[in-house]
């Protein structure tokens, strides 16, 4: 009982009416990336926006909570040859043992913790007008949005504890693309990733390993 007490307590601001709260915030985020999506990808193929359109996704890993790996999808608008307005959707999962309480009457105990991202903002390339094949292209980026973090807390001799929290984040870093071509790019990014959850800040590193197309290809629009 002390156990489930201090689950209780550590997660009581992501319980009530906050936590349903969260959940309405969640699924209004989902919406607006869905439709945003949507919206892009089904604009006239001679429009400027689908001209300018980005697509990616690829491997991301967060610290904290032990760790977190998953899956990044993105959507970018190329304003102008250096700058992109970016949105980002994160979800990553860890699944960890308190080996700690195996021998007592606890027993074994696992968290489980997915924590999502939500970001939007300007992603910035540091390159010459003049584009060579074949070339990185480093780039810096600053985005702002919401997290939501979802965690399970589960023992043999006891009762399951879940729990849920969200927050405002910021995102700062950058990176470098990789140029195979005119519509296809390697893209690797370290981001400092500031979450505050629970009355508390948190600051984690973000690695995104990805491949990036762009419809109408690079070289068209410089």
């Amino acid at each position: 009982m002390a156990r489930e007490s201090i689950f209780h307590r550590a997660w009581q601001q992501g319980t009530g009416s906050d936590r349903y709260r969260s959940i309405r915030w969640h699924i209004v985020a989902v919406s607006v990336l869905i439709s945003m999506l949507i919206c892009l990808g089904t604009r006239p193929a001679s429009s400027q926006i689908t001209d300018n359109l980005e697509f990616g996704g690829g491997y991301v890993h967060m610290s904290g909570d032990n760790g977190l790996n998953g899956l990044n999808l993105s959507t970018a608008l190329w304003l102008n040859y250096r700058v992109t307005l970016s949105l980002d959707y994160d979800s990553g999962w860890n699944s960890s043992r308190l080996g700690v309480f195996d021998f007592t009457s606890v027993g074994a105990t696992a968290i489980h913790s997915h924590l999502q991202n939500f970001l939007i903002g300007p992603r910035i390339f540091f390159r010459t007008q003049h584009i060579k094949k074949y070339k990185f292209v480093p780039m810096a980026e600053l985005e702002f949005g919401g997290s939501v973090l979802s965690q399970n807390v589960q023992s043999i001799n006891g009762p399951s504890v879940s729990g849920s929290a969200h927050s405002f984040t910021w995102m700062l870093g950058g990176g470098a693309d990789y140029e195979f071509n005119s519509h296809w790019s390697g893209r690797v990014k370290l981001d400092l990733l500031r979450t505050h959850m629970l009355s508390a800040g948190q600051s984690r590193f973000r690695l995104g390993l990805g491949v990036a197309y762009t419809l109408a290809g690079k070289n068209t629009r410089y």
